[in-house]
């Protein structure tokens, strides 16, 4: 009878883990998925605007209306930000995503927001002299 096959060893090498530097492609999806954010809020913020003018006047209805207008201006600034590539750019883009991302729907854009904001890089490029 043979004997029984060894048993593996107790310990083990994990990879190494990828670096989380910036990526380069990163800042022109930020900047559409920006720009998707700051469209829909704005539509969202228009109807709410709409809606109050025309006689919802009742605190539920106007804490919404609130709501989406800080949502969309909190998506212009990052927007901009992103844009003039400021310093404060980047925690505008995670805060937009995160504001976002507190909506119904607003996963589907605040999270690819908040990744493509932590990784874009958002500095203004070295000039060769």
């Amino acid at each position: 009878m043979p004997p029984p096959p060894a048993a593996p060893p107790l310990y083990y090498y994990p990879a190494a883990a990828a670096p989380l530097g910036p990526s380069p492609g990163l800042r022109p999806f930020l900047i559409v998925v920006l720009a998707v954010d700051t469209i829909l809020c704005g539509l969202i913020a228009f109807g709410g605007t709409l809606g109050v003018i025309g006689g919802a006047n009742d605190a539920g209805a106007i804490a919404l209306w609130l709501a989406f207008v800080a949502l969309f201006a909190l998506a212009v600034a990052a927007l901009v930000g992103v844009l003039v590539r400021a310093k404060w750019a980047r925690w505008a883009s995670i805060a937009a995503g995160v504001a976002v991302s507190l909506t119904c729907i607003g996963l589907v854009i605040g999270i690819p927001i908040i990744v493509a904001g932590a990784r874009a890089p958002l500095a203004k490029p070295a000039t060769s002299a």
